[in-house]
Formats: structure tokens, sequence, C-alpha cells
């Protein structure tokens, strides 16, 4: 279609996540973050594209029935996928090292 809104996100400070924790770790708080951003994309209509690494994208109006909304979609989609994050710990064995911090554009 001609008319989409695409949505892209990652993790502050991915490098030094991944460089400090193991891999398990790493995996662990991202699949814990795509899980809930999977839950807002089905919310807010927001198509799950790709995820890599600490990437996440995604896209509103590919089927054309969104055109009226679709940015809205997306805008709603980034706030709360910011607000989500945050509340998603780092490691769930040190709850002092923070949550996940989130740069959402689109």
């Amino acid at each position: 279609h001609d008319i989409v809104t695409v949505v892209f996100s990652d993790i502050v400070g991915f490098t030094t996540i991944s460089d400090t924790f193991t891999p398990l770790k790493v995996s662990n708080m991202l699949d814990r973050l795509y899980q809930a951003l999977d839950s807002l994309a089905s919310k807010h209509k927001v198509f799950k594209v790709e995820t890599i690494g600490d990437a996440y994208m995604g896209v509103t109006n590919l089927d054309g029935t969104q055109f009226d909304d679709h940015v809205k979609c997306i805008a709603l989609f980034a706030q709360e996928a910011i607000a989500v994050a945050s509340q998603i710990p780092i490691d769930e064995d040190d709850l002092s090292l923070g949550c996940v911090r989130m740069r959402v554009g689109f």
C-alpha cells in the first residue's frame, strides 16, 4: 500500500547489557519485553514485521483498512511500549539494576 506507518524501537544501552549479562539473561529479558510488545501490537492493530536483537519493527495500514487511524495506532503503541518497557526488569534476579529503557520512532 502507498500509505503505511512504520515503528522502530531499540533498547537504550543494549550493547552494555549484552556485554554484562549472560546470553541466557539477555534472552530472558528480550523474551519478557517482546511478549509485552506483541500484546500491545495486537491491542493497537500493529503488525509486527521483525525483531532482530534489541530492535522491534511494526507497521500499520499494511492491508489498507486503517487509513483513518494508522498513525494514531502507532503513536499509542509507541507511548505504551515505552511505559511497558520501563516496568520490565533488566535482570529479574537483581531488581536494583533497574528496568528496560526503550527508544521508539515512527
